[in-house]
């Protein structure tokens, strides 16, 4: 039988306490959970024991944990709406061929 070393870095850090969940779409909107443990991450997880003693991870910007005060709502920083790459492409295809153009007529 195989044996692994243990691992170095732990998988999620223990936290404990109480958060209130702050998304007004969140079905537990404005209830108070029991925080677990952490996840890391952009935007970590706490993973918090549900009123049913079931276990759910929620987004910490969806939470009052370390003085988050507003969720956030509307897409990640960073992500383009599909819509608004198409377009994007068709404006280079229109302003490369209109580059073309000028370079032809040009000579």
């Amino acid at each position: 039988m195989r044996e692994y070393p243990p691992h170095t870095t732990p998988l999620s850090s223990s936290v404990s306490g109480c958060v209130t969940i702050t998304h007004p779409h969140h079905p537990l909107y404005r209830q108070q959970v029991e925080v677990i443990r952490c996840r890391r991450g952009a935007d970590p997880d706490l993973i918090v024991r549900l009123p049913d003693g079931r276990h759910a991870a929620v987004a910490m910007s969806w939470t009052d944990y370390a003085g988050a005060t507003e969720p956030s709502t509307g897409p990640s920083p960073g992500l383009l709406a599909l819509a608004g790459l198409r377009q994007m492409v068709q404006w280079l295809d229109h302003w490369r061929q209109e580059r073309q153009y000028d370079e032809a007529s040009s000579t």
